[in-house]
């Protein structure tokens, strides 16, 4: 799921987290059945299972920063009440 990053507001970071939080899980269960049976090949769904989870973390880190208002990219959401401008 791509965002846009100058418009997004901290619920659309949240959906992202949660998308990518899911997807870990997924790779995860994945990795360990290739791991059952191809051994080091569980290496592969093993990197994408990280790379998904450093996505979720990053993700929620930017929703945290866009309701502080330290959100580092120029956005109309930046600081709004839970990160979205039209809740005001």
């Amino acid at each position: 799921m791509a965002i846009n990053a100058r418009n997004a507001t901290a619920a659309d970071f949240d959906k992202a987290a949660q998308q990518k939080a899911n997807s870990t899980w997924s790779w995860l269960i994945f990795a360990g059945i290739i791991y059952y049976f191809f051994d080091w090949w569980a290496i592969i769904p093993g990197l994408l299972m990280l790379l998904n989870g450093v996505q979720s973390v990053s993700a929620t880190l930017q929703a945290r920063h866009l309701r502080k208002g330290t959100y580092k990219i120029p956005n109309p959401n930046n600081g709004a009440p839970d990160g979205d401008a039209s809740n005001m």
